[in-house]
């Protein structure tokens, strides 16, 4: 089991004793083939242009502003923000050597620092289940895109995570506590509602299935089986079992845990 920090602490990671860790956390979790999958979807989805002006909220080390450089070309414009300083310099490292148009900033979605208008095309992707105000934050990012711009938004609904396990009691519990534990939990389902109450046309929703290998499952499940140790909710002898199995199964090929993102675009009116 893991010993590492809950996932619900991305909005505080400068503040965490590891927040190295959350940049191994962010690279781990590209790795499922059903997120690589998302990722070309979200860049056909939002058609990218030659010279167009590209915001990433939520950037963390970058990763996704290096995919779209060649879509937007040397006339182009990217720029990702984070709220972690420890992101935005793993960032600007990665991109030091690049020579490529991309600037990365420290800074707050609830408070955008750029003028009403600014890009042509705004996304956060695992982002607003972290927020202490997701409507607040999708308002900035309809504010500071164009008329006619595009708004993208990828998240997950923590509800639907399902683990095949035998232990149905602790299986329930670690789901339905994990889920709750998200500030946001249930932001995926919500997205539909949220672009609409801004005035925002819905341009395209698709839900990708996420199934996650060991490795990811032990940062994110470990950690918070840890937190349920801590409350007394789980006995260490319980939850050891239950971590057991889940070991059991990645050796012996049947392990499966997955859950439901959602992916929403839209044109702001």
């Amino acid at each position: 089991m893991s010993t590492h920090p809950h996932t619900n602490l991305f909005t505080q990671v400068d503040r965490t004793k590891d927040p190295d860790f959350f940049v191994r956390f962010m690279d781990e979790a590209q790795k499922p083939p059903a997120i690589q999958a998302s990722k070309r979807l979200m860049l056909e989805r939002i058609a990218l242009a030659p010279g167009e002006a590209v915001l990433d909220i939520g950037c963390g080390p970058g990763t996704d502003v290096f995919d779209m450089v060649e879509l937007v070309g040397p006339a182009g414009r990217l720029v990702g923000l984070d709220a972690s300083e420890v992101m935005i310099a793993e960032a600007r490292r990665r991109t030091k050597e690049l020579h490529v148009p991309i600037t990365f900033e420290v800074g707050e979605v609830q408070a955008l620092p750029f003028p009403d208008g600014t890009f042509d095309v705004c996304r956060a992707e695992r982002l607003l289940e972290h927020l202490p105000d997701a409507e607040r934050a999708l308002t900035e990012m309809v504010r500071v895109t164009r008329p006619g711009g595009r708004i993208l938004v990828f998240d997950f609904d923590w509800d639907t995570l399902i683990i095949d396990h035998p232990d149905r009691e602790t299986t329930r519990t670690m789901v339905l506590s994990y889920s709750d534990s998200i500030r946001n939990g249930w932001i995926g389902r919500q997205l539909p509602r949220l672009f609409k109450e801004q005035h925002v046309e819905v341009l395209s929703i698709d839900l990708v299935q996420v199934f996650v290998h060991y490795a990811l499952a032990e940062l994110f499940l470990g950690s918070h089986l840890a937190v349920l140790q801590t409350y007394g909710t789980l006995s260490a002898g319980r939850a050891q079992q239950w971590w057991e199995y889940l070991q059991q199964a990645d050796e012996h090929g049947t392990l499966l845990i997955s859950f439901t993102a959602f992916i929403i675009v839209g044109a702001k009116s």
